[in-house]
């Protein structure tokens, strides 16, 4: 619904930027007509161009700069799209029609909205595309950083063919962007002529250079995300805890004695916190491992609050009134092979009591060294999360964990000081994240034999090569293969597409 409205403002802008537009150029027409021309902008329904050549002139001279170290990158290039070609025929061809229900949540975007992402089961692996939409599978309040580095990889391909082109003296005629509703799309006006006449391996160097460009701007992207904690160590603690940096109002750990914004959580239980990774492996310990308290037998004695048992409908034995709801019953995990203790099998204890005067976390009655080991009589979906905060008294929460991850954010950024807030460095590495993922996205599905990609010209081009002519002499054959290979592979990537977005829409209405 938040995309749909977002979406309807947008349409209602470019409405409105089309009135003016006709409005100028009846009314002033020699003025904005100047004004468009200067500035290189173009409105159209539902569109915005900007088209420059003032860049032509630095594009010439970065290429000229380093001409050896662009020769080999380019060279380099060529040979790791030819190689990206038949994998990504084949992945999309499987992933058109395999249909599987358990995927990871990897995903690796394309130019707008195309991801591909891996599909483990316990008997095979495959690989799959998903579809990646802002407010349907990706968070609406991230569709600037989806919307950034969508711009910035579009750049980045579309300076690569321009180096490339410079470098082979083909004429750069203007560079420029497209804005098609909210997805930005640059492009390189080449000299078409100067670049059909060039020889086979100097035109797929200019047709390779976008999606070379892409891998490697994915690659640093990469490595200056996995290199965030380090980059900024000078500012952030970001090895030995975790700060809360968003509360949701209706979360069950919000109030007086809950969670706050800015709190720094160093442990749950006996698992220590020292990323965001590890906050979610904690709070999934929980329920997989539910704690257990080692407690002395004089403090059992002073607390036990126990009423005549019963059982629940679930089974548990509950020990406590009904109305305490601070106490929990407590059941004796009795050795075998320890000595008889005049303890109860089971008894009601006050839950924060317990917890602070305990001596430590147990499985079992031979773990404690101090007392007896007790564990909270409890169903499977619940779990009592000692959660502790640094200079602050320790949370409780009695509930499943996922009421924590569905309305409690956490940065692994604890700042060092107030002027750098987490968000500043959480945002410069979601951007790299996404920069990561549409830059390798891009440049698998550029490489695709579809019309409109790269992919398209590349197959075109290798049929032009000497050793395929003399194999079919008749250039009618060698046109009707490009047809058939490109009208092929679009029709997989249409497929493809329809299959993604009718399943991640199902997904999206079967959530609601």
């Amino acid at each position: 619904m938040e995309l749909i409205v977002i979406l309807g403002i947008v349409v209602v802008i470019y409405v409105v930027l089309l009135f003016f537009d006709g409005f100028f150029k009846s009314c002033m027409h020699y003025p904005y007509d100047a004004f468009l021309r200067g500035t290189g902008l173009t409105v159209k329904f539902l569109r915005l161009q900007w088209h420059t050549v003032a860049l032509n002139r630095s594009i010439v001279k970065w290429s000229t700069k380093y001409p050896k170290i662009l020769d080999c990158s380019f060279n380099i290039g060529v040979y790791f799209s030819l190689l990206l070609m038949p994998f990504a025929v084949v992945m999309i061809v499987i992933s058109s029609f395999h249909t599987s229900s358990h995927r990871s949540s990897t995903r690796v975007t394309a130019p707008g909205v195309v991801g591909a992402g891996s599909d483990t089961h316990p008997d095979r692996r495959t690989v799959e595309i998903d579809l990646l939409v802002p407010g349907l599978n990706l968070p609406i309040n991230e569709i600037g950083y989806y919307i950034a580095a969508l711009a910035i990889n579009s750049v980045v391909h579309e300076l690569g063919h321009g180096l490339a082109a410079v470098l082979e003296d083909v004429q750069i005629k203007g560079f420029g962007i497209h804005v098609l509703l909210i997805i930005p799309m640059a492009y390189t006006q080449l000299d078409s002529d100067q670049l059909n006449t060039l020889k086979v391996w100097k035109k797929l160097r200019v047709m390779c250079a976008g999606i070379w460009h892409n891998l490697i701007l994915g690659l640093i992207a990469y490595l200056l995300f996995i290199a965030t904690p380090v980059l900024f160590s000078a500012l952030y603690r970001t090895s030995d805890a975790v700060i809360v940096t968003s509360l949701k109002d209706k979360s069950p750990l919000a109030g007086a004695r809950g969670l706050e914004h800015g709190d720094i959580i160093k442990s749950i239980n006996s698992c220590n916190i020292h990323h965001e990774e590890s906050w979610f492996g904690c709070l999934l310990q929980t329920i997989h491992s539910p704690p257990a308290y080692c407690v002395s037998t004089d403090f059992v004695h002073l607390n036990d609050e126990s009423v005549p048992m019963s059982h629940k409908n679930d089974g548990l034995i509950e020990c406590c009134d009904s109305d305490n709801t601070a106490s929990s019953c407590f059941e004796y995990m009795i050795d075998a092979n320890e000595d008889d203790v005049a303890l109860p099998q089971h008894m009601c204890l006050n839950i924060r009591k317990t917890i602070e005067n305990s001596f430590g976390y147990c499985q079992n009655n031979g773990q404690c060294s101090e007392g007896h080991c007790f564990k909270p009589s409890i169903n499977n979906f619940t779990t009592i999360m000692q959660i502790r905060r640094e200079s602050k008294q320790d949370v409780i929460y009695i509930g499943h964990p996922g009421d924590i991850t569905r309305t409690v954010t956490v940065s692994r950024f604890v700042p060092k000081t107030r002027l750098f807030a987490p968000r500043f460095a959480d945002s410069i590495q979601l951007l790299l994240k996404y920069v990561t993922v549409f830059a390798l996205g891009l440049a698998f599905i550029n490489v695709m034999p579809c019309y409109g990609f790269d992919g398209q010209h590349i197959v075109n081009t290798l049929l032009t090569d000497g050793s395929i002519q003399q194999r079919i002499p008749q250039k009618s054959k060698r046109d009707m293969i490009s047809l058939a290979v490109n009208v092929v592979g679009t029709l997989f990537v249409f497929i493809l597409l329809i299959k993604v977005f009718w399943l991640s829409l199902h997904r999206v209405l079967s959530s609601v």
